[in-house]
């Protein structure tokens, strides 16, 4: 029978599951590779690496529908009782048959989420059929002030939840996932990861920024839908770093690149930030790893970006969110410095100095507990789902 793998984002998702796939295909297990790509907007690579898996799509490219109805929190912001029925409606009215159709025959499934829509319809009806499926960790895990009981990211019952580290684990023990189902496999997309492999690309990109210097990162992401704060204080956020960096920076040669998360609004940071740096550049689509690969530092919100720029060797700074001060691990474990308003200028000069033996020590100690097993983690993934129990009427 089948193991299938479910995935929505081409990037991401694909970079942590497509190796398990490979792995699978390697010992000789069949697997499909279901792709929502469509459904939320992007479109399904053509995979040419995958051996004998098959590739399918969930929906035909005419229903390519908007990247805002399958978001990858759990959490949504105003407006999630229409948004809702309408993500009720498309999988009662398509998504939900098709996908079953398409798993009939599966006897695991990997899922990367099963809080966000569609997953979290769809891992209810895995439960309902009692397939096993494995909770396939996408993200750092930390609570979000919107989350609530079983709609909490790996509550829905996963056969297995596959953990990036012990970090991880004890977040998933802490919100009430059995410890048995609890598997720390490490995360694929770090299986590999050579910075020195991304150098030729990350120049490439300095060249066409016309920028002589490494740059200082600014990796946003979408706090506002994890609830933390709204829309305008998020731009409010940013503008004041900008404002408060800019003479630092200037002191250091260091100019600024900002990436933003695909969701995000291009043209109101660029408004917020109009005037008020000499050195701006956004990312736009540019790969990450080979942002990290060419940077001199980078400043994060709330994601996983700053774990990989850790794990890239960056020194790594966190600004504090409005009202819930700094999210995850980051500066509680001492392996990023705090940013908050008002001393923001200082933390910057702080950052691009040489960093301290202690935070060096912090930052290695904090990416080993979040990023455990690097170059087996497909492999272990691999094994939980071959051995995950036979159980339940497939028909």
């Amino acid at each position: 029978m089948t193991i299938a793998v479910v995935l929505s984002n081409p990037r991401h998702h694909a970079e942590i599951l497509l190796p398990v796939v490979r792995e699978l295909d390697r010992r000789g297990q069949r697997t499909r590779v279901v792709s929502l790509a469509e459904f939320r907007g992007f479109a399904t690579p053509v995979w040419t690496d995958l051996g004998a898996a098959e590739v399918v799509r969930a929906v035909p490219v005419r229903w390519r529908t908007n990247p805002a109805l399958g978001a990858d929190s759990a959490v949504v912001g105003p407006g999630t009782s229409a948004r809702r029925l309408l993500q009720r409606s498309l999988w009662l009215g398509g998504l939900g048959p098709r996908l079953r159709w398409i798993l009939r025959d599966a006897r695991a499934v990997l899922v990367p989420n099963d809080a966000a829509f569609p997953y979290a319809d769809f891992t209810r009806w895995l439960r309902g059929r009692r397939t096993p499926y494995l909770l396939v960790q996408e993200g750092i895990r930390f609570p979000l002030p919107g989350e609530r009981g079983g709609d909490t990211y790996g509550r829905s019952g996963a056969t297995t939840v596959c953990a990036w580290g012990e970090g991880s684990a004890e977040h998933f023990r802490r919100i009430g996932v059995p410890p048995a189902s609890i598997a720390i496999t490490g995360n694929p997309r770090f299986d590999d990861l050579s910075p020195q492999c991304w150098q030729e690309r990350g120049q490439a990109l300095l060249r066409g920024y016309e920028l002589t210097q490494a740059p200082v990162l600014y990796l946003s992401n979408p706090i506002d839908d994890q609830g933390f704060c709204s829309s305008a204080d998020k731009l409010a956020l940013f503008a004041r770093f900008v404002r408060e960096a800019a003479p630092a920076l200037a002191r250091a040669g260091a100019p600024l690149v900002v990436k933003l998360h695909p969701r995000e609004d291009l043209a109101a940071f660029r408004a917020a930030a109009a005037g008020l740096v000499a050195h701006l550049t956004f990312a736009g689509d540019a790969p990450l790893f080979a942002l990290l690969a060419v940077a001199r530092a980078a400043v994060v919100l709330a994601s996983t970006v700053g774990l990989e720029a850790l794990a890239f060797g960056l020194p790594l700074a966190a600004l504090a969110l409005p009202g819930h001060g700094f999210a995850f691990e980051y500066v509680e474990r001492g392996a990023a410095i705090g940013l908050e308003p008002g001393s923001i200028a200082d933390g910057v000069a702080t950052l691009l100095a040489a960093p301290t033996a202690a935070r060096t020590a912090a930052a290695a100690a904090l990416v080993e507990r979040h990023l455990a097993g690097r170059g087996q983690a497909a492999q272990r993934i691999a094994d939980a789902a071959m051995a995950a129990p036979a159980r339940g009427d497939r028909r």
